[in-house]
């Protein structure tokens, strides 16, 4: 009895410390969230806020207000001693200091089941809906339908009881759905649709935008704000090595991403080789990206990474086990389009290409 009245004892306080932080934004989607995630942070930072901001994705960081225009945020990575686990939301929480404005939580759950948890834990003012595209079919299901049931059933209250009419920002696309509409209604959660724009940070913004808004700040200044964050290691970015480019798509983990991001390029398919990032645990991906690979007539197609066990023409395996050997691959080869997954000898190789890219900010300033 004196254990479970302890326990009781922790949540409330738990509950009443997440309370006194007046800004709460869950970010939620199936991709494009940690990038929210910063651009919101760095937004809110503009406004003389302490702000604390957490991503999940292939590098788990902390985001802290930084030192000035060129460095908006301190991004501070968070070492596992352990697999992945969701749980580390509620303990990154209970590590928020006193005095802290605002909080912008990137929700890491995968399963279905566990979508609910970050909502519960820190029981948002608004909540962010990136989209609702098709992931993880291993435990969502095939398409977008099955997508947006396991991410709407983590946003809201069902009973409508503790946040009726709980707002929940998200591009006009994504509101437009019909079973986004529906599953939200069911969660008792008030759409703010925002516009959208052809390029991804284009939307992004425009949802930093709606967000700020809801809480009043001036809309321009927090776009500003956003729009001035250097790049993240994993974003969108061409790298020359020699002769060759590559265009680091990595993290477009859906065919629709992947394809617009290709098309902005403005390249030849005919001239361009495609590279899948494969990983072990993403098994389904890689069958996911056939149709849409099949559809084109690239100048090849190679995979590199966790070897699929189908390997389906017209790709073929390219081992490529360290950063050096990507370079090369990228001089030898040509215009090479990059997509599938950030993880692995892509994830080195951005990261060093990252770190070069700091160390020549920190010069010019």
């Amino acid at each position: 009895m004196r254990s479970a009245s302890f326990g009781a004892r922790c949540t409330i306080y738990f509950m009443n410390s997440i309370h006194s932080i007046p800004i709460r934004i869950l970010v939620t989607g199936s991709r494009g969230k940690s990038s929210l995630v910063r651009l919101l942070s760095a937004a809110l930072v503009s406004f003389g806020l302490n702000v604390r901001g957490r991503i999940t994705g292939v590098l788990p960081r902390e985001l802290l207000p930084g030192d000035g225009i060129l460095s908006p945020l301190k991004e501070t990575l968070l070492l596992r001693s352990g697999p992945a686990s969701v749980e580390e939301m509620r303990w990154w929480l209970s590590t928020l200091p006193r005095g802290t404005d605002a909080v912008v939580m990137e929700n890491s759950a995968v399963a279905p089941e566990l979508q609910a948890l970050a909502f519960r834990w820190l029981q948002p003012c608004c909540t962010v809906l990136t989209n609702v595209r098709p992931d993880h079919e291993e435990v969502w299901g095939r398409g977008e339908e099955n997508a947006a049931s396991a991410l709407c059933s983590g946003i809201g209250d069902p009973g409508g009881m503790t946040c009726p009419e709980h707002p929940v920002v998200l591009p006009r696309s994504v509101a437009e759905k019909q079973c986004v509409q529906r599953l939200l209604s069911a969660q008792h959660c008030r759409l703010l649709p925002c516009g959208e724009g052809n390029a991804f940070k284009e939307t992004h913004l425009a949802l930093v935008q709606e967000v700020c808004r809801l809480f009043g700040f001036d809309e321009r200044q927090s776009r500003a704000a956003a729009a001035a964050l250097p790049p993240d290691v994993a974003d969108f970015a061409f790298f020359r090595e020699g002769d060759g480019v590559l265009a680091a798509a990595f993290s477009a983990n859906d065919t629709e991403s992947t394809e617009q991001l290709f098309v902005s390029t403005g390249w030849s398919r005919e001239e361009t080789t495609l590279l899948f990032n494969a990983r072990k645990d993403r098994v389904r991906r890689f069958r996911s990206f056939l149709p849409w690979i099949r559809s084109f007539p690239w100048k090849k197609v190679c995979v590199t990474g966790g070897r699929p066990l189908f390997l389906s023409s017209p790709a073929v395996y390219s081992p490529l086990l360290d950063a050096p050997s990507l370079a090369g691959f990228i001089r030898s080869t040509g215009r090479v389009f990059g997509c599938g997954n950030v993880a692995g000898t892509p994830l080195e190789y951005l990261e060093s290409k990252f770190l070069q890219f700091r160390e020549r900010q920190d010069g010019v300033s």
